[in-house]
């Protein structure tokens, strides 16, 4: 990406034959940048925090217990964190918060539940993007519908049922034939 960066300004310097403008041009760029990386890194550390909090308060155990109460393997706490994730992707419009909230937990479940922690996680990060896909509040499909000139809500509807279809053959590729 900076490789791309310095050869854009290259061209510009070429292009405008005006330093000052070509740098005004990148001050912008790195304007945006900041304020994008401004909202990652906060969704990040407030995930961190919404994790650390679910294990204090005993969520894990509690998670693991009332699935094996109920007759879930290995198996199905992982379909049943996928799906979780993949609402919770919907819900707050960003498949980084979802997966970076429930992502944490992985380890300590999947010692408890005996699968690998790659076999669990794989199919969660798979459905955080999904789910982001299909939330009407996700930037992405906000600047799409504005562009499209349709609802985001309309949109993100449209994009849920093939995206059921991909999580459920997702599921049962990687825990039925893969597995």
């Amino acid at each position: 990406m900076f490789m791309s960066f310095f050869v854009a300004i290259l061209f510009e310097l070429v292009r405008q034959r005006n330093i000052k403008k070509v740098f005004a041009s990148v001050k912008a760029f790195w304007d945006g940048m900041g304020k994008v990386f401004a909202s990652v890194i906060t969704l990040i550390v407030a995930a961190e925090v919404f994790s650390k909090g679910l294990i204090s308060l005993g969520f894990i155990d509690a998670l693991v217990m009332a699935s094996q109460h109920l007759g879930f393997s290995g198996i199905g706490i992982a379909i049943l964190m996928t799906l979780l994730i993949f609402a919770a992707s919907m819900l707050m419009g960003s498949g980084n918060a979802s997966f970076f909230s429930f992502g944490p937990l992985v380890p300590s479940i999947a010692a408890k539940v005996g699968l690998s922690e790659a076999s669990m996680i794989l199919p969660m990060q798979l459905a955080s993007s999904m789910g982001r896909a299909a939330s009407p509040i996700a930037g992405v499909i906000i600047a799409i519908s504005e562009i499209a000139g349709v609802s985001s809500f309309d949109l993100a509807r449209r994009n849920l049922i093939p995206l059921s279809v991909t999580m459920v053959f997702m599921l049962v590729y990687h825990f039925f034939i893969i597995g």
